[in-house]
C-alpha cells in the first residue's frame, strides 16, 4: 500500500520534501492499522480462510511458536484465526487455535472490541445444526464453544459483555447442548471432537461467573440433565466429569435452592425407559443409561467431597451413589 502510493506520488511530483514523505508514510501506516482493525490482514490469505491446510499451517506455526515475542497485534491475529476453529486438521484447530486463543485471553492481550466481536461470531457458530458428522460444522461448533468458555472466563475477570449479551449466549449454549447428538470424543484422524464436553465447559464457566443468577443456574441444571444419559451414547471420554463439574459448582456456590437441587437429583432414582434400574440389564440401551448415570453421579459426589452440603442435597446424593454402586 505505502510503496504503491509513494511511487505514484513521486511520479507525478518534481520535488518531495522529507517532511511530506514522513507524512505520507505515516498515513500509509495508519491505513494499514485501520485495515487490521477491520479484522483483515495485509499478510497472505492462508491465515484468513484455512482452506489450504498446508499453507495455513505454514502461516500459523511461526505465529504460534513465537506468540509471546510476536510484534504483530493479537487483536488482528485473533480475528483471522477464528475461521480455523472448524478445520479438520487437529494441529491447526486444537494445538494452534485453542492454545493461541487461551493464551491471548488469559494474558489480557485482546481488547474489549475484539472480545465482543469474537463473542458474536462464535455464538453464531454454536448455533450450527447438529447431525452433521462430516466434520466441519461439528468441529466449528465444538471448538467455538471451547473458546467461548475462555471468553466467559475472561469476562468474569475483566467484564466486556453486557447482561443481555451473556443471557443471549447462555440461551444459545443451553439450546446447543440440549440438541447436540454428536457424541464423538477423541477421533483417531480428527483428534478431539468432543462437542458435549466443550459445551459443558461453556456452561461451567457460566456457573462460575459472578453475574449468573439463580434462574439462569436452574436453566443450566435442566440442560445438564438432558445430556447425562442421552439415548444412543456411551460416554468414554470423561464427559460425565465435565457435566458433573457444572452441577458441583452450582451447588458449591449455592446458586440454587437446596430443596430444588434435591428434587433434581431424585430424577435419577429411576431410568427414563423403565420403572427400576434393575431392568437396565435387559438391553444395551438400558446399560448405556445405567453406565452414564452412574458415572455422572459418582463424579459429582467426588467433586463435592469436602464441601459442607445441605442435607436436602447430601441425603439424596449419597442414597443414589450407594444404590448405583450396588447395581453391578
Amino acid at each position: 500500500l505505502s510503496a504503491t502510493f509513494a511511487v505514484t506520488y513521486i511520479a507525478g511530483t518534481d520535488v518531495i520534501t522529507k517532511r511530506k514523505w514522513m507524512r505520507l508514510t505515516e498515513a500509509a501506516a495508519l491505513a494499514i492499522v485501520a485495515i487490521l482493525s477491520q479484522g483483515l490482514s495485509v499478510a497472505e490469505p492462508a491465515g484468513l480462510d484455512c482452506l489450504d491446510t498446508n499453507a495455513a499451517l505454514d502461516y500459523w506455526r511461526p505465529i504460534h511458536e513465537q506468540a509471546r515475542n510476536s510484534n504483530r497485534p493479537a487483536d488482528a491475529l485473533a480475528l483471522e484465526l477464528v475461521s480455523c476453529l472448524g478445520s479438520p486438521n487437529k494441529e491447526l484447530r486444537d494445538q494452534i487455535g485453542y492454545e493461541l486463543f487461551s493464551g491471548w485471553l488469559r494474558s489480557e492481550q485482546l481488547n474489549d472490541d475484539t472480545r465482543a466481536r469474537l463473542l458474536k461470531t462464535l455464538s453464531s457458530a454454536i448455533e450450527d445444526p447438529p447431525s452433521d458428522k462430516s466434520g466441519d460444522k461439528t468441529l466449528r461448533r465444538s471448538f467455538s464453544a471451547l473458546i467461548l468458555a475462555e471468553l466467559m472466563r475472561s469476562d468474569a475477570q475483566k467484564p466486556f459483555a453486557s447482561d443481555a449479551d451473556r443471557d443471549i449466549l447462555l440461551h444459545s449454549a443451553i439450546a446447543a447442548i440440549e440438541r447436540e447428538d454428536d457424541f464423538r470424543g477423541l477421533d483417531q484422524e480428527l483428534g478431539w471432537v468432543h462437542p458435549v464436553a466443550h459445551l459443558s465447559d461453556l456452561l461451567w464457566r457460566f456457573a462460575l461467573h459472578p453475574e449468573t443468577s439463580s434462574a439462569q443456574a436452574e436453566a443450566i441444571l435442566n440442560s445438564v440433565k438432558s445430556k447425562v444419559a442421552p439415548a444412543g451414547a456411551i460416554y468414554t471420554f470423561n464427559e460425565g466429569d465435565r457435566l458433573a463439574r457444572i452441577v458441583a459448582t452450582i451447588i458449591s456456590k449455592e446458586l440454587v435452592d437446596p430443596a430444588h437441587v434435591g428434587k433434581w437429583l431424585m430424577t435419577f432414582a429411576a431410568p427414563q425407559t423403565n420403572d427400576k434400574w434393575s431392568a437396565a440389564f435387559a438391553s444395551p440401551e438400558g446399560m448405556a443409561e445405567l453406565h452414564n448415570s452412574k458415572q455422572f453421579l459418582r463424579a459429582l459426589s467426588d467433586q463435592l467431597e469436602g464441601v459442607e452440603l445441605d442435607p436436602k442435597i447430601s441425603d439424596p446424593l449419597d442414597a443414589l451413589v450407594q444404590g448405583f454402586t450396588q447395581l453391578i
